[in-house]
């Protein structure tokens, strides 16, 4: 029992986006590798929400980039949001770890996979899953501390 409630416990944690990707790799998982590469790396039409404004960037936009501090109202904010597949959160700043990070915000996200969050900050996985809230499973949560890049 103790174990099932462990392994449930760990779908809600979020995983450094390379162990991620190398787990798909060594896992011959190649098409949704290559899925996720192209949602991560690749130019493509995006949304872009920050402190309450919006700006979209080509059709049918498959990316979402917001910070912290906007995603309690991304669902009132963002209205072409049908086609979006991944999102990625931004911290910035110190005072961005008193935001929680509701995923409830994220429900009218239909075909939403992954949620990423960056952290431009020095802070570690342990404090960045405590931002997380009102986690069903239903994204992959994924998370890079990249300080200075």
């Amino acid at each position: 029992m103790l174990f099932f409630l462990t392994t449930t416990f760990s779908f809600s944690q979020s995983e450094n986006v390379d162990s991620y990707l190398t787990n798909l790799e060594n896992s011959a998982q190649d098409s949704k590798l290559s899925h996720l590469k192209h949602l991560l790396y690749d130019l493509q039409s995006a949304v872009y929400a920050s402190s309450g404004e919006i700006n979209v960037y080509g059709d049918q936009p498959t990316a979402l980039f917001t910070d912290n501090s906007s995603v309690n109202n991304l669902n009132t904010l963002v209205s072409l949001k049908n086609d979006i597949e991944i999102a990625t959160i931004r911290i910035e700043k110190i005072t961005d770890l008193n935001n929680s990070i509701d995923l409830n915000s994220f429900t009218g996200f239909e075909k939403l996979k992954y949620i990423f969050i960056t952290s431009e900050i020095d802070t570690n996985p342990s404090v960045i899953n405590s931002l997380i809230k009102n986690d069903t499973s239903k994204y992959v949560l994924l998370y890079k501390i990249a300080i200075g890049q």
